[in-house]
């Protein structure tokens, strides 16, 4: 079907329902603005005669890039303990008391 819409006080068209549709959705023509189609017996609003025109079309959300590597550097061999921690010394076990602590070289 064949809409018009008015600009200015002067009329426009024909278009089609889809065009007319996507210049409201998208902002081109705001919800007030007077259409008229052979069907109606008068002009009206946008927003009255087709509501559903007025949801507007929602961007698609950014894709998120990966995170970005972290400027910390993970040690490949283990840490020497901090100061803080205590070192545990090994004590030799009731067999290395009783026979020796092995061969001295």
């Amino acid at each position: 079907m064949n809409w018009y819409f008015e600009i200015d006080g002067v009329s426009q068209g024909p278009v089609s329902e889809s065009v007319l549709a996507l210049k409201v959705q998208t902002g081109d023509l705001p919800a007030q603005t007077l259409i008229w189609n052979p069907s109606m017996s008068e002009w009206a609003a946008a927003g009255t005669v087709k509501p559903d025109w007025i949801v507007p079309i929602i961007p698609p959300m950014p894709v998120a890039s990966a995170p970005k590597p972290s400027a910390v550097r993970t040690p490949t061999k283990p840490m020497a303990p901090s100061k803080k921690e205590p070192v545990v010394e090994e004590k030799p076990g009731f067999f290395k008391k009783l026979f020796g602590r092995g061969k001295k070289s």
